[in-house]
């Protein structure tokens, strides 16, 4: 069976300009892996839910997940290795439309800091210093790799830094998403759509300075990725970075011909949180 390979970065760059046919969903697509909580330690129990869209609205199949458990090759581009692609290096979890099961003890050695077997390299952080566990989701034709945040240690600070930080990191927790007010809409007109989250959803975070070698306090960016089932949406994704105190963002949908539609909000954090919201609409 041919299967479409989708991969969810915990933070992907955002461009104002991107493709106009990422934000129009003409076939069924995955558009969120959301694990609760958003980061854990190797070990921890947690729980996927995969967020599954189409032109009909969300879809119901429930997904088949499998935590990845092979290392990726330094000459692989993808977010995940081959043998977690095609199901050879994974640790089933089952089908269910949520999924729970335990982050697999040696995460940090295989997708984190510390040296894995086999010849491998440790894994370089992400901008915010993170790792990240991935796991695989197969509903109906589509296969994607979401991300949970694993807290490992630092092996490559000073040890008093290192011990320090072991003591006052704080997990990161999911960003939570505001009901968005949208029922019915006019045809082909421009309706504009907002995505807002409380400010103290938005977390201060420690960070390991590797040129100061240092820890220092640093504030989560946010980024919001826009889809619905017809029309055109002005931006498939906004973004307010670290140094921006903004709690909401919009956009701009020239909503499609009379008939029911769909919308998508998509909000991710910057250490790998993810909160969305489907809603529909009735356009007129």
């Amino acid at each position: 069976m041919k299967r479409a390979l989708l991969c969810l970065p915990a933070l992907a760059a955002c461009d104002d300009a991107l493709d106009q046919r990422l934000a129009i969903i003409d076939a069924p697509r995955v558009l969120a892996v959301i694990s609760t909580p958003a980061e854990a330690r190797p070990g921890a129990q947690v729980s996927y839910e995969a967020i599954v869209a189409s032109p009909d609205g969300p879809l119901a199949a429930p997904p088949a997940w499998a935590f990845c458990t092979a290392p990726k090759p330094p000459t692989e581009d993808n977010v995940a290795s081959v043998d977690c692609v095609d199901g050879t290096g994974v640790i089933e979890l089952g089908t269910a439309a949520v999924a729970t099961g335990e982050l697999p003890a040696d995460g940090c050695l295989r997708f984190g800091p510390d040296t894995p077997p086999g010849g491998f390299r440790p894994r370089a952080p992400d901008a915010t210093g993170g790792y990240y566990q991935p796991v695989r989701v197969v509903v109906d034709e589509l296969l994607a790799i979401g991300l949970t945040r694993i807290t490992c240690n630092l092996p490559t600070a000073p040890a008093e830094v290192a011990r320090d930080y072991d003591l006052r990191y704080v997990a990161n927790q999911a960003p939570v998403l505001e009901p968005l007010a949208l029922a019915d809409v006019p045809a082909d007109s421009d309706v504009t759509l907002t995505a807002s989250w409380p400010a103290s959803g938005v977390e201060t975070y420690l960070y390991f300075d590797p040129t100061s070698q240092t820890l220092v306090e640093r504030r989560e960016g946010m980024r919001v990725s826009w889809f619905a089932t017809g029309g055109t949406l002005a931006v498939d994704a906004s973004a307010v970075d670290e140094d921006d105190a903004a709690t909401s963002v919009s956009t701009t949908w020239r909503t499609p011909a009379a008939g029911p539609a769909w919308v998508w909000i998509v909000l991710r954090d910057s250490r790998g949180g993810v909160a969305a919201r489907a809603v529909p609409v009735t356009v007129r």
